[in-house]
């Protein structure tokens, strides 16, 4: 297709979209944003897109008032001179071309996010980069006394990046930095300092680069003494997935400096994983803080969606070489987010806050064809209890028990619900309350194991149980590799299938073995 007749079309979907497009209509839709930049984030760590996907996702993001995306590629960048930090799911040069040039067609700015302090294992993990080491073993973190060993290495690492991007901006992370002055030299020195002195080093190669840094805004909250030695040019991303304003610092340290802020929901966070969503908080993220950072001049907003913690565990030999590494949580894939993402759409381009409840049921009618009926089960399903379950019962104490029969009862009465459209989307909410009662089912095996009151004579009742929820187990990975075909790179469903199974399988295996004994 030719690239003018392609932005032609994109822009004039634009003009139809704010008001038309497929998530409920704002009630007071206007064709611009007081939010200079409307983004999302896109996780690349794990769970990783394909192109096309990328792409037909930029493309639905555009038509609904979305004018950025900040990707985070961390192993999956075509590195050259740094190609050691390339994993097995990179993209290829052209590729992250071709997704680049799709948006800009669009007139969607694509800001890389290169972490160069926290954050940065797949990099430290290296013997490369072991140098810049602020702990041995514990390598999240760049030493911040390394800072001009630390420069040579991210300003090569920040040309690669930039080179691809033409976004006047450039995203250094430098969030949860929670290792400063944990080695013997930054022990003597004060925390604030460490951090300033490092965040000035990275200020000035991406300043040599042209571009505008961004920090995530919470460690310099936690050292109101030393804000005001950051550049004044920084821009600061406010975080917030849900708690009251100041949790890492008085904002008003920031604010009272005149500085640029930007602001951040979440559509995952802690403690969502694959077969838990708390749904809830993050449509009343949307609700609440989209208007807080609109009151305080926030000049854009970011919908982040973490496929995972950030958190890494490791395998290790000889003690501290490091030979892979997996992060400790996963959660289902954004496929199957589609209503929180058009809810941040709608909230990002209204002055009126987002009422959850009636966005959702409005969502149930206009998005699926659903009846008034329908639809109040519809709603009814984002306020299921989601909690974690440990030692047979949930975060508010109820007994696992009663959550598994809540939850199959509840289960009832949503299968019955007929789509009339976007059918095949809405087999995520199928599949994601049936892993949830799959993983529940596991947990009361877990538990009834674990209990003082369990013996071998045990074994073969409980193995027989658990090896049905297996057989279940295998037909959900089925659907889950079907449903998110096209949509993850090759292999990764099945991973994450692994992963989700197995410890029951070990279970299970052990269970097993104790009939025999």
């Amino acid at each position: 297709m030719n690239n003018n007749l392609h932005s032609f079309i994109y822009k004039s979907l634009f003009l139809l979209g704010i008001f038309l497009c497929s998530c409920a209509p704002a009630k007071s839709a206007q064709s611009s944003s007081d939010f200079k930049v409307r983004a999302f984030y896109l996780d690349c760590r794990t769970q990783v897109m394909t192109v096309s996907a990328i792409k037909d996702f930029a493309s639905d993001l555009f038509t609904k008032g979305i004018n950025t995306l900040l990707i985070e590629y961390e192993a999956t960048f075509p590195f050259q001179k740094h190609a050691t930090l390339c994993n097995h799911l990179a993209f290829s040069r052209n590729e992250v071309k071709d997704i680049i040039k799709h948006c800009t067609s669009l007139g969607i700015d694509v800001i890389p996010l290169q972490n160069c302090f926290g954050h940065s294992e797949y990099i430290l993990r290296h013997d490369r980069y072991a140098h810049l080491r602020e702990d041995r073993k514990e390598v999240s973190q760049v030493c911040p006394l390394k800072k001009e060993e630390a420069k040579k290495v991210f300003r090569e690492i920040f040309r690669e990046v930039a080179e691809l991007h033409p976004s006047p901006y450039f995203h250094i992370g430098a969030d949860e930095t929670y290792l400063l002055g944990s080695c013997a030299q930054c022990s003597k020195v004060e925390k604030s300092r460490l951090f300033v002195d490092y965040i000035k080093a990275m200020y000035e190669v991406v300043k040599e680069m042209g571009k505008q840094p961004i920090i995530w805004a919470d460690i310099i909250l936690m050292h109101p003494e030393a804000v005001q030695e950051l550049p004044k040019d920084l821009i600061f991303v406010d975080w917030n997935y849900g708690w009251e304003p100041d949790r890492f610092g008085k904002l008003e340290n920031l604010l009272k400096l005149g500085v640029k802020m930007w602001g951040a929901t979440a559509l995952r966070s802690a403690p969502d994983n694959v077969y838990l969503t708390q749904w809830m908080k993050h449509f009343d993220n949307l609700t609440t803080f989209l208007p807080f950072a609109r009151s305080h001049g926030y000049e854009g907003i970011i919908e982040t969606s973490w496929s995972t913690s950030g958190t890494y565990g490791f395998h290790y030999d000889n003690g501290w070489e490091i030979i892979s590494m997996q992060p400790v949580r996963q959660v289902y894939p954004m496929s199957g987010f589609q209503i929180l993402i058009d809810a941040y759409c709608q909230a990002a381009n209204s002055q009126e806050a987002l009422n959850s409840r009636d966005f959702i049921l409005s969502y149930a009618q206009q998005r699926y064809g659903l009846s008034n009926k329908e639809a109040q089960i519809f709603l009814d399903y984002f306020s299921l209890p989601q909690e974690l379950v440990r030692n047979g019962k949930d975060s508010k104490g109820t007994a696992i028990g009663q959550v598994i029969s809540s939850n199959k009862e509840f289960k009832n009465k949503f299968d019955k619900l007929s789509p009339r459209q976007h059918s095949n989307e809405f087999e995520h909410y199928r599949l994601m309350l049936d892993l949830r009662i799959n993983y529940l089912s596991y947990k009361e095996i877990e538990f009834i194991y674990n209990s003082n009151s369990y013996d071998m004579t045990q074994a073969s009742e409980l193995a027989q149980r658990l090896n049905k929820i297996i057989s279940e187990a295998d037909k959900l990975d089925k659907r889950f590799v079907h449903i998110n075909k096209g949509y993850l790179k090759s292999g990764q469903a099945e991973e994450i299938n692994a992963l989700r199974t197995e410890k029951m399988k070990e279970l299970y295996h052990a269970l097993l073995r104790q009939t025999k004994m």
